[in-house]
């Protein structure tokens, strides 16, 4: 359809086409896509596998519950939660307490560039040892109009935390804010946003939810 075409259509209308449905990768722990929450709405599953020194992203089944750590999926609840009409990709790069390495996340980063999605989101953070693959894939991303947002490290180390501090991704801070669609733009770099992360209500793996505050 065209703009005006578009523009000429009632909302519920376009709602009902999915005109307006964004893909969403969320690379994390996984997502438990059998969760209320997230019913239909987790569209494809990956996780990444070790293969020898190689590491590759396998598919994965729609809906299981896939969630190593509990994170992927309090994440996917909220990216549901303010996106409505959002299909989410769930690329698991992290196991079990959280932790993963650093080439798991490049590969499934990779991966996610070739799913046609819309924005691909990173509530983790690297270290700088893997700024410049990471930069790599953000200009990729770049230029292929895909958004990148991550999230500021929780604990900064000698760094806030990769791909947060580069240029090409929207980076978010942790902060309280009244609503929890609403944003506060910071004019010194290198982290640009703060959203509200205290106390926050997020789906828990296998039914219910759980308060969590962090980046």
């Amino acid at each position: 359809m065209r703009l005006r075409e578009i523009l000429e259509v009632p909302f519920d209308e376009l709602r009902a086409r999915q005109l307006l449905a964004v893909r969403v990768a969320v690379l994390d722990s996984g997502v438990d896509s059998t969760h209320e929450d997230l019913q239909g709405r987790v569209v494809e599953a990956y996780h990444v596998e070790a293969q020898g020194d190689d590491w590759r992203c396998e598919r994965g089944d729609v809906p299981s519950a896939a969630d190593m750590a509990g994170h992927g999926t309090g994440v996917a609840s909220l990216v549901a939660k303010v996106a409505p009409n959002a299909r989410i990709v769930d690329v698991r790069v992290l196991g079990k307490n959280n932790l993963g390495g650093g080439q798991a996340l490049l590969a499934g980063f990779r991966h996610a560039l070739s799913l046609n999605v819309r924005i691909i989101n990173l509530s983790l953070a690297s270290t700088d040892r893997f700024a410049r693959p990471l930069q790599d894939l953000c200009e990729e991303a770049y230029r292929r109009n895909i958004v990148v947002v991550a999230s500021k490290r929780n604990m900064p180390l000698t760094d806030l935390g990769y791909p947060a501090e580069l240029s090409t991704a929207i980076s978010v801070d942790c902060v309280v804010m009244a609503a929890l669609i609403s944003v506060t733009y910071r004019p010194d770099p290198p982290i640009e946003f703060g959203a509200h992360g205290e106390g926050v209500l997020v789906a828990a793996p296998g039914g219910g939810w759980v308060q969590r505050t962090g980046t």
